[in-house]
């Protein structure tokens, strides 16, 4: 039976040669008995995708375990555990799309660039994010020995236009409000320009009177913000 790789040396380096293709590959290696056996496995495994699969798993195996179990449920629930509370909320709300489901019990060994086009063709541009943000760390982590979709070949993200409310439109809705409270309330948000979560969560009792200052403690970041009221 013909072979279709065969070793072949350059300078130092062994690289291998495919005979169909005329393609050298670096094998990254000056030791010729690493190289032989690397040869060797590729010659083994080639048309046997199965059997090349069960080779895989049994060599990440000594390394690590349980890496050949490893779903990507196991990777998204270390993505989520990452980060502020609120960041942690918003992860877990991200990661229970349905889009995931395509992925979300399969093992990381066993994915393919396909099962990842599969998720971004129907997820939206936050699953996107998500996704990469949990392939990158199952990488980082060692949890991946390769990448599913190396960087250039991803999707680019395509974002909605976003904009700011005008001071007209403002206008047309302090205009349009007939609860006095509730127009205060909008008057407010204009002149402090907060986040909607620090905004919901306003107080009269983060108005100092005697200083003049409205003081908060942002939820995202932890930290204060404190403007000086004009009365």
């Amino acid at each position: 039976m013909k072979k279709k790789f065969w070793l072949c040396k350059r300078g130092s380096v062994y690289y291998l040669f495919d005979s169909e293709t005329g393609h050298r590959t670096s094998l990254r290696t000056e030791d010729q008995t690493q190289a032989e056996q690397i040869l060797h496995a590729k010659n083994q495994v080639e048309g046997k995708p199965i059997l090349g699969l069960a080779l895989a798993k049994a060599y990440l195996s000594t390394f690590d375990p349980h890496l050949p179990q490893r779903t990507w449920q196991d990777v998204l629930d270390e993505f989520c555990s990452r980060g502020q509370s609120q960041t942690q909320a918003f992860r877990k709300r991200k990661a229970r799309n349905r889009a995931f489901n395509l992925i979300r019990h399969k093992k990381l060994v066993e994915t393919t660039p396909d099962d990842f086009r599969a998720v971004l063709k129907s997820s939206g541009v936050m699953v996107h994010c998500c996704l990469r943000c949990a392939h990158n760390l199952a990488v980082g982590l060692g949890w991946l020995p390769w990448p599913v979709l190396p960087p250039k070949l991803w999707p680019q993200l395509r974002f909605k236009p976003k904009r700011g409310i005008t001071r007209e439109e403002h206008e047309r809705i302090i205009a349009a409000e007939k609860n006095p409270e509730r127009r205060l309330y909008y008057e407010l948000l204009w002149e402090i320009g907060a986040s909607q979560t620090d905004a919901v969560s306003l107080s009269a009792d983060e108005i100092s009177w005697q200083t003049g200052t409205l003081t908060y403690q942002r939820n995202k970041t932890g930290s204060s913000a404190t403007l000086v009221l004009l009365c």
